[in-house]
């Protein structure tokens, strides 16, 4: 008798154990923010952003977390050449700045220390607004930039056996032009004389047009290979103001490839509008905005000087080349 009362009373003491540990499990927990972040530094046609995280999620009907997580705020500031040279180093190249450097952006944040190949297409206006001079510093500037990807010293060296980035260009005014694809040229000297030969058209500017022919260039007859990040980079003076609509094309782009913006001049409040909807998001690293072509020649000057030189690029992914 005394050993049935005792397992009785085990039995019972761990169901109301069992119990009281079901009500605490099940307590409502809320959902916990963090402070807002300060301002950025503006980016970009005048932006800047603050924002926060999610520090704890909510449980048992907890009070639920809320839809803002940033905020974006359009101010009458311009960014510096300076600070759009950090911009790019960060967001487009991918490297590292100097230690010196005072920018909080030093250090490139990557949630993969391995990084992949870059089947880049760059997409360059040759438009009547541009001008003739102007378009050939452009197109030096391009081929400069994309030399300071990674891998060093020669992002695009075939020859590697460790692999390789490789580059396409569309030119596009009135017509959009494939200049060459993912598979014709083998070194970063061979890309930058490709890109200097390609010949300026002087029209209008149809770049919904440029965006249907790069969304079909993303594909292995032209040379793009599974595996490796998909990117565009346009290089802008304007808004479209002929072609296919830029609102149908540009989500079917953001589908096929990451989204890059170099624009250049100074645009009007819906032609910014415009611009930044080209580029994928987060904006602040993917729009890079300078007032004139002078001034692009100052961004690269700068960008060589503030690139961290003695820090290694990311390992690659050699699978994936």
């Amino acid at each position: 008798m005394m050993n049935c009362f005792r397992q009785i009373f085990i039995i019972l003491a761990f169901t109301c154990g069992s119990c009281q540990s079901f009500i605490f499990n099940n307590k409502k927990v809320d959902c916990l923010m963090s402070p807002w972040s300060e301002w950025s530094d503006v980016y970009g046609f005048g932006e800047r952003r603050k924002e926060r995280v999610i520090l704890r999620y909510p449980d048992n009907g907890g009070k639920p977390c809320p839809n803002d997580t940033e905020i974006t705020e359009i101010t009458l500031q311009k960014p510096t050449v300076q600070a759009t040279a950090t911009q790019v180093i960060t967001g487009f190249l991918q490297r590292n700045l100097k230690p010196n450097h005072s920018s909080n952006r030093r250090m490139v944040k990557r949630s993969d220390p391995i990084g992949l190949f870059r089947d880049l297409l760059i997409i360059i206006d040759s438009s009547g607004s541009i001008g003739s001079s102007s378009y050939e510093i452009a197109k030096r500037q391009t081929g400069e930039l994309i030399g300071l990807l990674c891998p060093v010293p020669d992002p695009f060296n075939s020859r590697r056996l460790n692999g390789y980035n490789r580059a396409a260009l569309i030119q596009f005014s009135t017509n959009a032009v494939e200049e060459f694809d993912f598979d014709d040229k083998h070194g970063i000297a061979e890309l930058k004389a490709a890109i200097q030969a390609v010949p300026y058209q002087n029209g209008m500017t149809c770049t919904g047009d440029a965006f249907y022919k790069a969304i079909q260039m993303f594909t292995s007859s032209k040379g793009a290979r599974q595996g490796t990040k998909h990117e565009v980079l346009i290089v802008t003076d304007g808004k479209s103001n002929c072609g296919r609509s830029i609102s149908t094309v540009v989500p079917m782009l953001h589908a096929k490839a990451d989204v890059f913006g170099l624009m250049i001049g100074d645009f009007s409040p819906d032609g910014k509008r415009e611009l930044a909807s080209y580029v994928s998001k987060p904006v602040v690293d993917h729009l890079f905005a300078v007032d004139d072509f002078r001034d692009l020649e100052r961004l690269l000057n700068l960008i060589k000087g503030e690139i961290d030189q003695n820090h290694p690029c990311v390992h690659f992914d050699l699978s994936k080349k």
